[in-house]
């Protein structure tokens, strides 16, 4: 695939060499394509701010991303933090799926957190036509492009937020379940004593709007932003772009329909929602590129800011 990693950074004092992640760029995902030793910078997203005083490391969920029960361990066997850097190990017998590392205070409050996306494949690029620039090959949290693959559905996000929630373990499903992990998700109304930050296994069923979610009019890209260094959520106009330069062709099989998450799985099987960095003027609500069954064309669409939807990066 396309995701490369970093320099090797030599023998550090456990006598492993770490390869590290972040050295093109920092971001709140990290793609991992084999066994190894790795590490990346304690910095909020893509800046070089400091999350703070890191006490401890914790890796909150593991999930093949299908109905299979991932032991602990099962993706990252170690973690923990040095330097600046949280420092982490895949098992020798490396397994495609996602995982969210998290950084803690002396309190046990979660810092920051960072998503690691295990795909022997990574990711290809694809020129999109009509100018609607370089997208991903497959959606964030994908473990495959292949059609009718589970692996291809990834994982869901709430609108301006970085931390993903999990997808179907089934491509369609008339009552569809959770992709099975490790660890305990949570759902909550927003309140003062809640921070997405805090919370990143916590959907919220209310109106949540980080202090700068993904709406990218001000920078090159937003602090919350989910994609891999070098990738971002894309604005509206490429999806509106390539909603024009869509021939009647089987658009079906490049989008999976992954549904969206609205505390619960709807969908799945029927629809394919792809979050924009847009939002509506004055609303609630976001606009992305829709997808379904019925129908080979795309179109554009309107969804709940609190609705868990699909990620397709753009360079």
């Amino acid at each position: 695939g396309d995701g490369e990693g970093g320099e090797d950074s030599g023998d550090d004092d456990d006598g492993k060499t770490y390869t590290d992640l972040s050295a093109a760029g920092t971001a709140n995902c990290y793609l991992v394509q084999g066994a190894g030793n790795y590490k990346f910078r304690t910095v909020i997203g893509n800046t070089d701010a400091t999350v703070g005083n890191v006490k401890s490391v914790e890796v909150l969920w593991e999930s093949f991303g299908t109905d299979e029960m991932p032991n602990v361990r099962d993706l990252i066997a170690s973690a923990d933090y040095k330097d600046g850097y949280i420092r982490f190990s895949t098992p020798e017998t490396f397994r495609d799926g996602n995982a969210v590392i998290a950084a803690k205070n002396s309190k046990g409050t979660i810092l920051w957190s960072w998503h690691i996306w295990c795909a022997e494949e990574g990711w290809q690029e694809q020129v999109y036509y009509n100018d609607a620039g370089t997208m991903m090959d497959r959606n964030l949290g994908a473990t495959s492009a292949t059609p009718g693959d589970v692996g291809a559905l990834g994982l869901l996000y709430q609108w301006g937020r970085k931390d993903p929630f999990l997808g179907s373990s089934s491509i369609s499903e008339n009552e569809p379940k959770d992709a099975a992990s490790t660890g305990v998700w949570n759902t909550a109304t927003i309140g003062a004593q809640y921070s997405a930050e805090a919370n990143p296994m916590t959907y919220y069923s209310e109106i949540y709007l980080p202090t700068d979610s993904w709406s990218t009019s001000s920078v090159p890209k937003a602090v919350y932003d989910p994609c891999p260094y070098g990738w971002r959520v894309p604005e509206i106009d490429a999806w509106q772009k390539e909603i024009e330069a869509s021939a009647p062709m089987d658009y079906a099989e490049f989008y999976p329909k992954a549904g969206a998450r609205i505390g619960r799985l709807v969908d799945v099987g029927r629809y394919g929602y792809c979050w924009s960095a847009t939002k509506e003027e004055g609303r609630y609500s976001a606009l992305c590129l829709f997808s379904s069954y019925l129908d080979t064309k795309l179109s554009q669409y309107s969804k709940h800011v609190t609705c868990a939807l699909s990620v397709r990066c753009c360079k």
